[in-house]
């Protein structure tokens, strides 16, 4: 455990971002404070080494009296801590994370999901904060009631909390048991010369094995990067079986950026869900002459959590074919979310779609929610009584007080069935959750619901022209045009290919991981001997051996992508290591370069959101703006997991010359 040296007092201190065991967590100093952690290499000049290994600052004292002021001042105080943290069962930062075993396998969300206001907004920044991830398969366990495996994190469903602030660095520290793994913090810049810690396996990291591989990820966290972020893993399905949380970076500012005062800040994570681990439902998804059907899930969960409406007669059991006589679900019964708010309190939520498929409609009963956030981009206020959240973006909204007296209310996470290719008899779309203000009721809530249409039937994201950057600036061309310096039209299909596959294509092209290697690394340790793409390769658009590639090379360009949707279904595309702003969106027809110079209205130069997830609309079109300032190999891919493993991924690789000539750790290529 950390110590905190203060003048001749030793002070413990442990943040505990866990709720009942979750991540294990413990913030160092940062390197302009006297704050020190067992085992540094290097103590100041004033300071000594002292017993246990700790560094202490002492004069020549009589032994008696030093050993005597040890004992009351370091080790009673220390005994007597970890006597009081085992007994509220709170773990030691001082133990390793692989010996802290969870008293359950559910996530506390009602402690670990809320946000202690008080403390983090007391923070200035620059400190290191680390967290512990265990990766591991957890047997026979049932978030709804229906009995699977899950693959989690430190033993528990769903994913603990990251937090940090803006300025520090974000060290996760990584052990896998049974499974490979990466790790990828969705939305973060990587802006300080560390992309190769994006996460996204076989392009800018090759995976973490399994069986006791370890890896350090440290994520300096840019000054001006603030908001509701997430993680999750990259590699393969994994995702779906649990590997997700919610990540949140605080600013100093943040109730200024915002402006609007709230009490208290609660993340809620909402999902699909399926009943059986999504790696087994890819031979079918897969298969020859399957037209794209989506597995459609069985389920959805609000932090969690869920109970399944369980009947043995019409239960379909996932993968089981034609003849399910021998094949039966074991069911245990499950439980609703419930968050408990306090009355005298105004909360902001920050709502994420952590699913791995169907985008769903967010509200909550009698209240208005008013937005004031989306994918970590401050936004002008918007009320409004419900949101459509595609796969992998957030929200924060603030509660506006309601006029009625009930003190329960029902929160509804309804998934869109025209988004769904095959119906399923065990999905039911209507996910709830209880709002509670008054903890002595334990009932079901007799709430009046807002209007809800069923859910749009072109499943479209939201109206993407309500949502303003709170003074943002469009960048420019170098020249001052509305026109960018790079202009790429992007054509999204999907096609029956080779061997009657359907796979997913941008400008014809599929991707294919590579294998024992990645593409970064390839590209940096033979910058001018591989298959992909050689540094003295100009061109900007590069499709070799299953890797396409979007070339850029002069920092501070203005890029324009131009995506046209040809397939029938939505896509939430997400580009890694940028946000990217929303010039225009349309649901049916052809972008035309002359938008640029009219004034008809469909783009915006003057203030559109800014965000790193957008959902393009089946047969419909998006521009979207960037600036070449971070150099990486970024994934510019959908976000429906079954999309990425059908090969709807191209990569961004920019800035090479820059980063072939960083120093990266070897750890990180040893991986491959």
């Amino acid at each position: 455990m950390p110590l905190k040296l203060e003048g001749e007092e030793f002070k413990l201190r442990a943040v505990d971002n866990t709720g009942d065991g979750g991540a294990i967590c413990k913030d160092a100093p940062s390197s302009d404070t006297e704050d020190l952690v067992e085992g540094s290499e290097e103590a100041p000049r004033d300071l000594e080494k002292g017993p246990s290994g700790f560094f202490a600052r002492h004069k020549n004292r009589p032994v008696l009296l030093f050993l005597l002021q040890m004992l009351f001042c370091v080790i009673i105080p220390v005994l007597v801590i970890a006597l009081c943290l085992n007994l509220i069962g709170v773990p030691s930062h001082a133990r390793d994370s692989k010996d802290v075993i969870p008293k359950t396998w559910r996530l506390d969300t009602q402690q670990n999901y809320t946000i202690d206001q008080d403390y983090w907004h007391a923070q200035t920044g620059g400190a290191e904060r680390h967290y512990y991830f265990n990766i591991s398969t957890l047997a026979e366990v049932a978030p709804d009631g229906i009995v699977r495996n899950l693959t989690v994190i430190n033993g528990q469903y769903p994913g603990p909390l990251i937090q940090a602030n803006a300025g520090d660095t974000l060290f996760i520290h990584v052990e896998t048991h049974d499974v490979p793994t990466t790790i990828h913090c969705h939305g973060l810049f990587f802006n300080k010369n560390n992309s190769y810690n994006d996460g996204a396996a076989y392009i800018n990291q090759c995976p973490i094995s399994a069986d006791g591989g370890t890896y350090d990820y440290k994520i300096l966290l840019d000054d001006t990067q603030s908001g509701t972020y997430w993680y999750h893993s990259h590699y393969g399905t994994q995702q779906a079986d649990g590997i997700f949380g919610p990540l949140v970076i605080h600013s100093a500012h943040e109730r200024e950026l915002i402006g609007d005062q709230y009490d208290a800040d609660v993340v809620i994570m909402a999902n699909d869900y399926y009943h059986d681990m999504a790696n087994s439902y890819l031979p079918q998804y897969m298969g020859s002459d399957n037209e794209n059907n989506e597995p459609t899930p069985d389920g959805g969960l609000i932090q969690g959590t869920n109970n399944f409406t369980y009947d043995s007669a019409t239960y379909v059991v996932p993968n089981s074919g034609n003849d399910d006589s021998n094949i039966t679900a074991t069911y245990v019964g499950g439980n609703l979310a419930v968050l408990n708010f306090d009355p005298k309190k105004k909360y902001r939520i920050r709502v994420i779609n952590a699913g791995f498929f169907a985008p769903f409609n967010f509200a909550i009963d009698s209240h208005k929610l008013r937005v004031v956030e989306a994918d970590g981009t401050v936004t002008e206020p918007l009320s409004l009584e419900s949101i459509d959240i595609s796969v992998a973006q957030r929200y924060s909204f603030i509660l506006e007080p309601t006029e009625t007296e009930l003190t329960q209310y029902w929160m509804h996470v309804r998934f869109n069935t025209f988004c769904l290719a095959e119906d399923n008899p065990n999905f039911n779309t209507d996910l709830r959750a209880i709002v509670r203000y008054d903890q002595k009721f334990n009932s079901t809530p007799d709430s009046d619901s807002w209007d809800y249409n069923g859910g749009d039937v072109r499943c479209r994201d939201f109206n993407q022209t309500l949502l303003k950057t709170l003074d943002g600036t469009v960048p420019r061309a170098q020249n001052g045009s509305t026109r960018p310096d790079v202009y790429l039209e992007l054509d999204v299909s999907f096609m029956i290919g080779a061997y009657q596959l359907d796979r997913g294509y941008f400008n014809d092209m599929t991707y294919k991981s590579l294998t024992n290697s990645s593409t970064m690394n390839q590209l940096v340790s033979y910058p001018n001997n591989n298959t992909i793409k050689t540094l003295g390769n100009t061109q900007i658009e590069t499709k070799n051996d299953g890797q396409y590639l979007i070339n850029l090379d002069k920092r501070g360009a203005v890029v324009d992508l131009v995506i046209n949707n040809y397939d029938d279904g939505a896509h939430p595309f997400h580009l890694h290591g940028h946000k990217f702003w929303v010039l225009s969106t349309a649901d049916r027809g052809y972008f035309r370069k002359s938008f640029y110079d009219s004034d008809n209205g469909e783009m915006d130069f003057t203030n559109p959101i800014s965000r790193d997830v957008l959902g393009v609309s089946g047969y419909g079109y998006a521009v979207i703006r960037f600036v070449v300032d971070n150099p990486g190999i970024w994934p510019f891919h959908c976000h429906i997991g079954w999309h990425m493993e059908s090969g709807l991924l191209l990569q961004v690789n920019e800035l090479q010359s820059e980063y072939s000539a960083w120093d990266i750790p070897s750890t990180w290529s040893d991986l491959c």
